[in-house]
């Protein structure tokens, strides 16, 4: 038998690689026959907005006297969220709202403040010159709703709690706290105050908190329950290929709109495995512009690879290693025991917005071996964060054949970021 040759999406390119065709045990090929045109992403968008779940149509949830704040994710997403806006702002404008009664938020929770150019790129140039866009800040201006059924106290942003009409768009894409991206997450973390944050985060203990999971998903219910509070009026769900290109749009109650774009997406994006690989080949597109967020498709994967198997993953990381301090800050906290960590963010010790995510990826650590094959970081950046490294795919795949044996066998799951593994509830 002979090669074959794959290639990984990697940032607004690809990464291409061979390899011998009997050791290829899986792979998971792109699950669309048809990318969207640009025309038929506006008719979805379009019909979706016409025909809300749930809820009224926006026209009608509006009139002329309304305050509205749009809530739109930041950089870190893949959401495209000026090819929304547009059809947006024509129902407030069947509405008959005014152009200075609209304004925008970008839902960063704890995250960086985005720079001029990602604010135009996420919302258009022109909706940043013509309207009013804040920026969130979890530590500033914010209005305190009292507490959730679970005891987290509930600090949101103060603009938004004081408009009248409150829409939000937003991606569903599997993530390892929420279950899925979407919905009221845009609320919290989004425009909620740190120690909401924290305190949300720290559920992360509970054994129902996985990635793929909403209902009964503690997290995910918390975040509802603050949303709720807050009064999201709409929300816009979207299902995105890997260019960020619209398949999907689901509009309406921010519960049930978003639980039909799950399933939606699940079948979409949804696989079964008969048999685990001794080797992952795997991508981390969409979210791959930091580290961080590229590893949320490690906790999608682990399914796919067996126990002390090795993965090796293929992320740009196109906004850098980070600093050295940050590195070793990382693998410090990867490094400790799962439990231990849990007991550091419980009482305080490790802030839990960002400790949450450092257990999920210990528990990768723990149980599998990764090599980072990415162009933004170099050997020595990568072992800092705990990794071993490779310059390639190819040399990725001759030092996990080597460790593994000849015998090895490879799976390769291109879109690594929006794959979701389903079980037999599913």
């Amino acid at each position: 038998m002979g090669a074959v040759e794959l290639r990984i999406p990697y940032a607004e390119s690809f990464k291409s690689f061979k390899i011998a065709e009997e050791k290829l045990l899986a792979y998971i090929q792109h699950p669309l026959l048809k990318h969207p045109e640009a025309s038929e992403e506006d008719s979805e968008i379009e019909g979706a907005l016409s025909n809300p779940i749930g809820c009224m149509r926006l026209s009608e949830i509006c009139d002329d006297g309304s305050k509205v704040v749009i809530l739109v994710d930041d950089w870190t997403r893949p959401t495209p969220a000026y090819k929304v806006i547009k059809f947006v702002l024509n129902e407030l404008e069947e509405a008959e709202v005014r152009e200075d009664n609209i304004s925008f938020i970008v839902a960063r929770g704890t995250h960086r403040k985005p720079t001029k150019t990602e604010l135009e790129d996420k919302l258009g140039k022109d909706i940043v010159k013509k309207y009013s866009v804040s920026v969130h800040d979890c530590d500033r201006d914010l209005v305190f709703l009292g507490k959730t059924s679970r005891g987290t106290p509930v600090w949101v942003n103060r603009k938004l709690v004081e408009a009248d009409v409150k829409i939000s768009i937003g991606t569903v894409i599997p993530h390892p706290l929420a279950g899925y991206g979407g919905g009221a997450k845009i609320i919290l973390p989004g425009v909620s105050g740190r120690e909401t944050i924290n305190y949300n985060h720290s559920l992360v203990y509970d054994a129902r908190v996985r990635v793929g999971a909403v209902d009964g998903n503690p997290i995910r219910e918390d975040m509802e329950e603050v949303a709720e509070k807050v009064g999201l009026n709409f929300s816009v769900n979207l299902i995105l290929d890997e260019r960020r290109r619209i398949v999907k749009t689901f509009c309406g109650d921010f519960v049930k709109a978003h639980r039909e774009c799950v399933r939606e997406y699940e079948k979409i994006y949804g696989v079964r495995v008969d048999e685990q690989a001794d080797i992952l080949v795997l991508g981390s597109c969409p979210r791959d512009a930091t580290f961080g967020h590229a590893t949320f498709s490690l906790y999608s994967a682990v399914p796919l690879v067996k126990e002390s198997g090795t993965i090796i993953f293929v992320a740009p990381c196109t906004d850098g290693p980070g600093t050295r301090f940050e590195r070793l800050a990382f693998r410090e906290l990867a490094y400790i025991e799962p439990e231990e960590l849990i007991r550091q963010i419980r009482e305080g010790v490790v802030e839990a917005s960002a400790g949450a995510f450092d257990y999920c990826y210990s528990k990768v650590l723990k149980r599998n071996r990764i090599i980072l094959v990415s162009d933004n970081f170099s050997r020595k950046e990568a072992v800092e964060l705990g990794l071993n490294y490779a310059s390639s795919v190819e040399e990725a795949l001759k030092d996990a054949l080597n460790f593994h044996g000849e015998d090895a066998k490879v799976t390769v799951a291109p879109l690594g970021g929006m794959i979701i593994v389903l079980d037999d509830k599913r």
